[in-house]
């Protein structure tokens, strides 16, 4: 199979398209869980501005997690976007 898109195209369109398809998706998906992550960190850095007297509370521990789940998240739809154009 050729690297070059076009000729790919023409040899295997049905895959070449699907995986088009599947890295837009990726694409989607990776624009939203970056809205998700920066609204996060916006919200902690507020939170971390505003100060506490003793520990941090639960929902700042919940959402520095979060802020760690969305980024292995995009990790893996970036593997993915990688995965459909090589694949």
């Amino acid at each position: 199979m050729s690297s070059n898109p076009f000729i790919r195209l023409f040899e295997a369109p049905i895959e070449t398209l699907t995986a088009g398809a599947y890295a837009l998706i990726l694409f989607a998906a990776l624009l939203l869980t970056w809205y998700a992550l920066g609204r996060n960190l916006l919200t902690l850095y507020s939170d971390w501005q505003n100060g506490w007297i003793a520990l941090p509370p639960m929902t700042y521990c919940a959402r520095a997690a979060g802020v760690l789940v969305i980024v292995a998240v995009d990790l893996l739809l970036i593997a993915g976007i990688i995965h459909a154009f090589t694949g």
